[in-house]
């Protein structure tokens, strides 16, 4: 009888176990947090505490999965402890090592550099009453916690963490535009269109895509300049199948190092706080002043015929003018001369172009150069196309177009 009474009650005890780690939501009160920390003393946080937002992170160094957050952590904790926030004082971490193992604990607290946040340990594990109260069953768990002692985030990824401490910080982060042009070569004219372009954060996750336009040039809006960035380009695509290596250029057309393809088949380009500036679009905006020129070369050449001087220093009158402006110039010209010449006379002719108005005292960073050879005919005179002379005519032109 007896045997059959236990029998009985052992599931009971087990569902009993179970409920006693209830599971916290959204809304509920933080519990209290009572524990050893890395300095060995007992330390006690009753929340709410010190009018923080704290994000707490339930871990463990025998279980790698939990510790995959550790690095995004550190680097939250270090871009938004010391802002400015409206209504509270700011942002820490907790962290909670739910294991008996000391040593491990320390070593990684080194390793992963957590020295400058709080570190506690739950030496009984699952059943120390800490990480019962906090209904953790299952690691990695964690917890953002307002300056009430009230839980908002329950397991959030880094983004929605960052998205509520920008909502609370006394001014908005600071956001900008970026551009940049995807080339298949180190030539500015040699674009890549119609090709998806990622950007993400130092942990790849992804910010934003978008697609590059007919001159391979992509843009995305409104970053966030908290982070460092990664540029990736999409190797599943047709045209990047079998390259080792492909170009970039920044916001003001300048041509960067090559960008290997990495062992997992990626193109990345890595921006770092340091020159992240290169990618401001704001000097470009897509406003541009632009207007078609007849601009005359002699025959198959690159020299400015003298009846285009006078169109010419026009514009190094506006540029005088306006010396916040910068211009890029695209020399189009026909069919009739195979299509890597007809790219390479362009871009001599753009360079010529170029020259002129730098001998005329303009300063070069401000001007930039694209030869698009017959990328973009006007009428039906493409190759092997019978065109009489003033229809040829028609393609040959030079664009110049003013950017703020």
């Amino acid at each position: 009888m007896k045997k059959l009474l236990l029998l009985l009650l052992f599931p009971f005890c087990i569902y009993a176990q179970f409920q006693e780690a209830k599971t916290l939501k959204v809304g509920d009160k933080a519990p209290t947090l009572v524990l050893m920390g890395s300095d060995n003393s007992i330390q006690s946080f009753n929340f709410p505490l010190n009018d923080k937002v704290y994000l707490i992170h339930f871990w463990s160094s025998s279980y790698s999965k939990s510790k995959k957050f550790l690095p995004r952590l550190i680097n939250l904790y270090q871009r938004y402890n010391s802002l400015p926030y409206r209504n509270i004082e700011g942002f820490d971490v907790i962290t909670v090592a739910v294991q008996s193992d000391k040593i491990a604990w320390k070593q990684d607290i080194e390793q992963y550099n957590l020295t400058g946040i709080t570190n506690l340990i739950a030496q009984r594990g699952f059943n120390d009453a800490n990480v019962k109260n906090w209904g953790v069953y299952d690691l990695p768990s964690t917890f953002l916690v307002n300056e009430q002692g009230i839980i908002v985030l329950v397991n959030p990824t880094m983004l929605q963490i960052e998205q509520y401490l920008d909502e609370a910080r006394n001014f908005p982060p600071n956001r900008k535009d970026f551009r940049a042009r995807l080339l298949m070569t180190p030539n500015i004219s040699d674009g890549v269109p119609g090709h998806n372009v990622y950007l993400l954060n130092i942990f790849e996750d992804t910010l934003q895509k978008t697609k590059t336009n007919d001159r391979g040039v992509f843009n995305f809006s409104e970053v966030k300049l908290l982070n460092d960035f990664i540029f990736r380009f999409d190797t599943t695509q047709n045209q990047f199948r079998y390259l080792k290596e492909i170009y970039l250029a920044d916001a003001n057309d300048v041509v960067l190092p090559p960008i290997a393809k990495k062992s997992n088949n990626l193109f990345d380009y890595q921006v770092s706080g340091k020159d992240v500036q290169k990618f401001y679009a704001s000097e470009r905006k897509a406003n541009a002043i632009q207007f078609v020129s007849k601009i005359k070369f002699k025959p198959n050449s690159y020299d400015i015929d003298p009846s285009s001087l006078k169109e010419l220093d026009k514009i190094v009158d506006i540029l005088n003018k306006q010396p916040d402006m910068t211009l890029e110039i695209l020399c189009h010209t026909d069919s009739k001369l195979d299509d890597d010449k007809s790219l390479k006379l362009t871009q001599e002719q753009a360079n010529s172009i170029k020259n002129y108005l730098v001998s005329k005292g303009i300063v070069a960073g401000r001007i930039t150069a694209i030869g698009m050879g017959e990328k973009e005919i006007l009428n039906k005179c493409k190759n092997k196309i019978p065109c009489t002379e003033s229809e040829h005519a028609e393609n040959r032109r030079t664009e110049f177009k003013f950017y703020r």
